[in-house]
């Protein structure tokens, strides 16, 4: 093998680390994204269902394998804020999930067009 199909090899080995790489990245990122919308639709169901409830209702809060009295006008503030963390939360992924996608679609045409190139030059001899 001559040292240019040794870095040609080294460079194909490379991109194919990096296609993987950044699939990987985009399924988890996708995957936390989904766990984020899980957790803002269970805030948000929670809150209209405690809306229903008059002000001087004693609601308790779950806190590890116990609960808490709270009152119910801090309990639906807590929920609603955890629910527009969950949207800047997704935001952000949203952010690192396109950065991703850009990453593996450049991996994939670098890699197709190195196979390309070296099919031509296997085939001009």
């Amino acid at each position: 093998m001559s040292i240019n199909e040794q870095a040609l090899g080294k460079i194909v080995h490379d991109l194919q680390t990096k296609l993987q790489e950044a699939s990987r990245m985009v399924a988890s990122v996708q995957a936390q994204i989904q766990s984020r919308e899980r957790e803002k639709r269970l805030s948000e169901l929670t809150n209209k269902e405690l809306s229903a409830l008059t002000p001087d209702t004693v609601t308790y809060k779950s806190v590890g394998k116990m609960f808490v009295q709270e009152p119910l006008p801090e309990l639906t503030k807590e929920l609603t804020e955890r629910a527009t963390e969950m949207d800047s939360d997704m935001a952000a992924l949203e952010k690192k999930r396109i950065y991703w996608e850009r990453n593996k679609t450049e991996a994939q045409g670098n890699l197709g067009e190195l196979i390309k190139q070296i099919q031509q030059a296997q085939q001009a001899p």
